[in-house]
C-alpha cells in the first residue's frame, strides 16, 4: 500500500505501518495467503516526486527483492505512477 491518496485516518495507519516495518517491530501479515517460502508478507511503500531531478521515488519500508501485486493493487500503483508522471509534465487534473 502506498502512503499517498488515502484518508487521514488510513494515512496515519499506513505511516505507522511503514515506520514499524522499517524498525522490524511490525508483525508480518499475509492478507491473501503466503505465495512461497521467500514471501515476506505485506509491504508498505511511499511514492514521492522529486521535482528538482524530475524523478519519481518509490521508497520501501525495508530492503525488498520482489513485490507481488494483485490486480487491484497493481492498478492502484499504476494510477499513482500516472499521476506523478502527469505532475512532472506539468499536467494537473
Amino acid at each position: 500500500m502506498s502512503l499517498e491518496h488515502h484518508g487521514e485516518g488510513e494515512r496515519s495507519d499506513l505511516l505507522s505501518r511503514f515506520n514499524e516495518q522499517q524498525t522490524g517491530v511490525y508483525q508480518r501479515r499475509f492478507p491473501d495467503g503466503r505465495t512461497g517460502a521467500d514471501d515476506d508478507g505485506e509491504l508498505t511503500y511511499a511514492i514521492a516526486t522529486d521535482d528538482a531531478h524530475r524523478t519519481i521515488v518509490i521508497r520501501f519500508a525495508h530492503p525488498t527483492e520482489w513485490i507481488g501485486l494483485d490486480v487491484k493493487s497493481a492498478e492502484a500503483l499504476r494510477d499513482e505512477l500516472t499521476e506523478r508522471i502527469m505532475a512532472l509534465r506539468g499536467i494537473t487534473a
